[in-house]
């Protein structure tokens, strides 16, 4: 950001302060109420007019929850890329079609007799998935992401099984077979943000590599798996430096394996540094980390980790041995919303089009998306939704789409589990560091979206006269950095939280 783009951002500030403190006069010298809201939108304009994104498009839209006026708009029935704003979407609808107090199960089941005498199923030990996102450290309140299999392990051996003589199995045809959103990205299809989907999902899809610098410069550096698996191969070496700066660390999954290529330097001073890989194929992860401990947790197994579909096993019918349910999708709302993680957002759309077909697929899950924002009064073109992320950027959305649909969720009983889900502005989750200091911190709540040239911040906000706000702000085709996308984003938060009529 330029020198004069930085003076004329500050020079906003002031402004903001000052039109503040002028909201907060006494009654007898507070302007008329339309004279209130003719400032604030020719505050707004100012912001949004600022000579860094003359190149930009943006899209605004606020509305007042309960009376339905609208305080401002540009560009509100426009299209726009929103990135994780799609989560919104996702989101919603997931809480009205399923419910807050939903869980997802994960039947675990036998494929042959079990001899109590020997402990022994002679037989296949068979996971039957149910698009549990869950199965991850963050829902866990030990965070460790084998604590499921390690109590399914004392599970097994509670109901007198010590041994499995066949394979274990992952059925995970809940959900096609299609791994990946539309309109993903080839180049990024090994990072964590866009680890590959199934209806049985490990870790998030996810494993991490921790790097500890050797003892001295010049040798290699330790590097290790979180959790630790087979399943994944290092390939490469990290080497130790004396340079302070050296953080290039470079780790990469080749296309369509498992093998991990490792290199760079780490500083022979850092305590540790930690990159992320997304393994290829989520059964096969599944039950390869599942094989793995019930090993080393005292249940010895014949065979090997097999996705059913693969045709190695022969099992057809199946004997229930106990469930495992999920935390409520309220629970599951936070991390969803609060941190943006991906999967949480595929794995619900895929559910939900599970909900009325034989198999869930995205196809099915936009479906049902759409006849629920249909009844919401959402019309059909003012948005496009693709994947339940926001990482595919065929995804759009017009703020008043986005206005409307947070409208319609403000009515509803489970408002609540979307609410509190929500970022909250200066205190938690993507907007942890923005708005400190300001009247909307601790008051908006809104989700963030980020991708290529495209920022969007959508959410609530209470003003100075205690009105709750719903408010989409989006910003496409900037070629500015991001910090001052967002920097404009929160300027417009802010006057809102500070506006009294």
């Amino acid at each position: 950001m330029n020198t004069r783009t930085i003076h004329h951002l500050r020079f906003l500030t002031l402004l903001l302060v000052a039109a503040a403190c002028a909201t907060r006069q006494p009654a007898t010298w507070a302007p008329l109420p339309d004279h209130a809201l003719r400032a604030l939108q020719a505050e707004i304009d100012t912001i949004l007019e600022d000579p860094a994104f003359h190149n930009a498009h943006w899209g605004v839209m606020v509305q007042s929850v309960h009376s339905g006026q609208i305080l401002y708009r540009k560009n509100s029935r426009k299209l726009f890329m929103p990135a994780s704003n799609i989560k919104l979407v996702t989101a919603a609808v997931s809480l009205a079609r399923l419910g807050a107090d939903h869980r997802f199960s994960t039947r675990v089941a036998a494929c042959g007799p079990i001899d109590t005498l020997t402990g022994t199923l002679h037989g296949d030990l068979v996971i039957v998935g149910g698009g549990d996102p869950t199965f991850s450290a963050r829902f866990n309140g030990e965070q460790d992401p084998l604590a499921t299999f390690r109590s399914w392990a004392d599970s097994l051996r509670a109901r007198g099984i010590t041994r499995i003589g066949g394979d274990v199995v992952g059925d995970d045809d809940l959900f096609d077979d299609v791994h990946i959103g539309p309109g993903w990205a080839w180049d990024y299809l090994g990072a964590a943000y866009a680890a590959e989907i199934g209806a049985l999902l490990f870790n998030e899809g996810a494993v991490a590599l921790w790097f500890l610098p050797g003892d001295s410069v010049g040798e290699p550096a330790t590097v290790s798996l979180q959790p630790q698996n087979s399943y994944v191969s290092l390939h490469g070496e990290v080497g130790t430096t004396d340079d302070s700066t050296a953080v290039s660390l470079y780790a990469s999954r080749r296309p369509f394996a498992n093998d991990v290529d490792i290199a760079g330097a780490i500083w022979v001073g850092r305590d540790s540094v930690t990159r992320h890989v997304a393994p290829h194929d989520p059964t096969l992860f599944f039950v390869t980390v599942l094989w793995e401990t019930l090993r080393s947790h005292g249940i010895a197994v014949s065979g090997v980790p097999v996705d059913r579909d693969s045709g190695d096993t022969e099992c057809d019918a199946v004997a229930h041995l106990f469930v495992h349910e999920s935390p409520s999708l309220d629970q599951v709302m936070h991390p969803f919303l609060k941190e943006s993680q991906n999967q949480i957002g595929e794995m619900l759309l895929r559910y939900l089009g599970a909900t009325a077909t034989d198999t869930g697929s995205v196809a099915a899950g936009r479906r049902i998306v759409g006849t629920t924002l249909t009844g919401w009064g959402v019309p059909d073109d003012s948005y496009v939704y693709y994947d339940g992320s926001g990482l595919s950027r065929y995804n759009y959305l017009a703020p008043e789409a986005v206005v409307r649909l947070l409208r319609a969720m403000a009515r509803r009983e489970d408002f609540a589990a979307f609410y509190d889900a929500l970022p909250v502005a200066g205190v938690d989750g993507t907007l942890e560091r923005r708005m400190r200091g300001s009247a909307a911190e601790g008051n908006a709540r809104a989700k963030t979206g980020f991708i290529s040239n495209a920022r969007a911040l959508s959410g609530y906000v209470t003003t100075g006269d205690g009105e709750l706000l719903a408010f989409s702000i989006i910003a496409n085709n900037f070629d500015t950095p991001v910090r001052p996308v967002e920097y404009v984003q929160d300027l417009v938060v802010e006057r809102l939280a500070n506006f009294e009529r």
